[in-house]
C-alpha cells in the first residue's frame, strides 16, 4: 500500500508548501493555505506475476544447437577466432 502524502496549497495563486503556515509567501494573502491529499499511483511488485510473462526456455544438447548461423568476428588472431 502506498503511503499517503500530504501537502499544502494556497487556495489563491497554488503556491505548494511542505507544512501549514497563516500567509502566503507567493501572494501574501492570509488563511487561504489548505491541506491536500497526494497520492501517488502504486507500483507494481517486483515479484508481481500478473504483468510478467514468464517464457521457460527448454534446455538443448550441445549437438542440437547450429550455431552456423551466427555471425563472427574475425579479430585477425587465429586461436582468438578459434575460441
Amino acid at each position: 500500500m502506498a503511503k499517503v502524502k500530504t501537502s499544502f496549497f494556497c487556495q489563491n495563486c497554488g503556491a505548494q508548501y511542505s507544512k501549514w503556515q497563516g500567509q502566503c509567501n507567493a501572494c501574501k494573502e492570509w488563511n487561504t493555505i489548505a491541506e491536500e491529499i497526494i497520492q501517488k499511483e502504486e507500483k507494481p511488485d517486483w515479484k508481481s506475476t500478473a504483468t510478467t510473462v514468464k517464457k521457460v526456455s527448454k534446455p538443448l544438447k550441445i549437438k542440437k544447437i547450429d550455431s552456423t548461423q551466427e555471425v563472427r568476428m574475425n579479430t585477425l588472431d587465429g586461436e582468438l577466432n578459434r575460441v
